[in-house]
């Protein structure tokens, strides 16, 4: 028997808000190119603080796994994130002076601190169905926003972030990766009853929410008070 697509079902309850990142000046000056290197670095330094974080849920799922497979596509993901995506940000960094001990060092702003509270609150709470909907967000928000904006959409040869989207839009390994933590979650799901899906739908859209907020955090290079 086929196992039921729950993530589709309540990503499209919550499509919206993907449309609304994808018009966030964050995401419209990055496709224009014009996004400023201030807002583009202050983005890097905190985003790499919070993959930190990021990468340490998923190494904690691992130990959840229920499976050997289910482990492997954790820690495979959890070898991309630390090895790929994590290799941006230090690029980045190195280019205008920033060392990886400092990068791993900076701290960051009110919401991306709360937003990993959240994760590391679903992270703890139960197996591994309950951890990745609390990451949820992050691993599809990416590819869903930038298809968004790439759709119909030239990137002009000489823009900048082009590499940066269209790894996100279409990295083969990349959606190899989100295909297999999607099986996964939606695995946990058809074997869960009502209350244990109206959870994984909470922790989701809890999550898609705080993706949206972080946009305008990013822009705004948000700092404490």
């Amino acid at each position: 028997m086929p196992i039921e697509d729950y993530y589709s079902i309540i990503r499209d309850e919550i499509k919206n808000y993907f449309v609304i990142q994808s018009k966030k000046p964050f995401w419209q000056e990055m496709l224009k190119g014009t996004l400023s290197d201030e807002v583009y670095t202050y983005w890097v330094k905190v985003d790499y603080v919070y993959l930190v974080n990021f990468s340490k849920i998923l190494a904690l799922g691992i130990s959840k796994g229920e499976t050997l497979e289910e482990m492997k596509i954790m820690n495979d993901y959890l070898n991309w994130i630390l090895n790929e995506e994590m290799m941006i940000h230090i690029e980045h960094a190195k280019k205008i002076g920033i060392s990886e001990t400092e990068l791993f060092n900076c701290e960051m702003g009110p919401i991306k601190y709360s937003y990993t509270r959240h994760e590391n609150n679903c992270a703890n709470a139960g197996d591994l169905g309950i951890l990745l909907s609390g990451i949820l967000a992050c691993i599809v928000g990416w590819p869903i926003v930038a298809n968004i904006l790439l759709e119909g959409q030239k990137i002009s040869d000489n823009n900048k972030y082009k590499d940066w989207l269209n790894m996100y839009a279409d990295d083969k390994v990349l959606k190899d990766h989100t295909d297999k933590i999607l099986r996964i979650f939606n695995s946990y799901a058809s074997r869960g009853n009502r209350e244990y899906k109206d959870i994984l739908k909470k922790n989701f859209f809890t999550g898609v929410k705080y993706e949206t907020m972080c946009w305008d955090a990013y822009y705004n290079m948000e700092k404490w008070i």
